[in-house]
């Protein structure tokens, strides 16, 4: 089993994981299956720059309108000081260094981690990307939230509200109700998650961790 991960081009860096799974299946689709349920953007870039895999949440991701594409198996900025950006930090994956870099302007900004993946002496290093998260929380996240915290439909659409930066006015004049609603409704979700503000509540709503909505199986085959 061992050998098998190793000589696996895409998963060979998780040779040194001792967990349970190891004994059950193929290795390589088990961790599939585990970025798959992430709804974060992953993907393996190999010492060629070549990508040897790249979740669905990174597909999507990373389409015609970002500023960072994947097309035939290669990542690829449509500017050039974005692709100055990239070749640059996948260059230092060699040497050992790591990168957090900032793509594209505006609304279309997609910030990103490339991390390093040494397998041993004398071979090249592998780059491990992270994408940035689209939204502040996803929509999953934000229901398992409500119901761990007891929130009614309309405290959790005031919730994401919040967290989409619209203030107590706004909210009001969006949802047709008086601004005294809002502030009531406000408070209602502090007392129930113990936050002392609205901006500590927005902090504690962006520490929850992504979650796929959807189990994608098909594409895990």
């Amino acid at each position: 089993m061992d050998g098998m991960l190793g000589r696996s081009p895409e998963f060979g860096w998780l040779v040194s994981y001792r967990g349970p799974e190891r004994r059950r299946g193929t290795p390589d689709r088990w961790w599939r299956h585990a970025l798959e349920e992430i709804d974060l953007g992953v993907c393996l870039v190999g010492g060629d720059g070549h990508v040897l895999y790249a979740n669905s949440t990174a597909r999507r991701q990373l389409d015609s309108c970002s500023p960072l594409q994947l097309t035939s198996g290669q990542l690829s900025a449509p500017e050039a000081k974005d692709q100055a950006r990239l070749d640059g930090a996948l260059a230092d994956v060699q040497r050992g260094l790591r990168h957090l870099i900032c793509l594209g302007r505006g609304s279309g900004r997609l910030s990103l981690s490339v991390l390093p993946l040494q397998e041993g002496p004398g071979r090249p290093a592998q780059a491990l990307l992270v994408l940035g998260k689209r939204s502040l929380c996803g929509e999953l996240p934000m229901m398992a939230f409500a119901r761990e915290h007891q929130l009614t439909a309309a405290e959790q659409q005031v919730l994401q509200s919040l967290c989409a930066g619209l203030q107590p006015q706004e909210i009001a004049q969006r949802h047709g109700v008086a601004i005294s609603t809002v502030r009531t409704q406000i408070a209602s979700v502090r007392a129930k998650t113990a936050t002392e503000s609205i901006r500590d509540l927005v902090a504690m709503v962006a520490q929850l961790p992504p979650m796929q909505g959807v189990l994608r199986v098909c594409e895990l085959r």
